[in-house]
């Protein structure tokens, strides 16, 4: 059953959404997803945490180098969501 919320009494307009990613509660969907992000330290040099589906990249910043390389490694994480997603 589909409900519709009003805010300041108006209604919003609907809009399709496409389906897409893996259904869930599947057995398959974290195992898939631990297979895709498995690789990501491989690419990132500074400091990285992943948990879950948490990913986090950090670096003390003291010089420009420290700077362009956190950046360098927030530029392959894009380049690497592009890819994947």
């Amino acid at each position: 059953m589909h409900r519709q919320h009003r805010v300041n009494g108006k209604l919003s307009s609907w809009v399709a959404v496409l389906l897409s990613g893996v259904p869930q509660e599947s057995v398959l969907g974290p195992l898939l997803f631990l297979l895709l992000v498995n690789e990501l330290p491989a690419w990132i040099i500074n400091s990285m945490k992943m948990f879950a589906d948490d990913t986090k990249i950090w670096s003390k910043i003291t010089t420009k180098e420290d700077s362009s390389s956190l950046q360098q490694d927030l530029n392959k994480l894009i380049s690497w969501s592009q890819t994947w997603f």
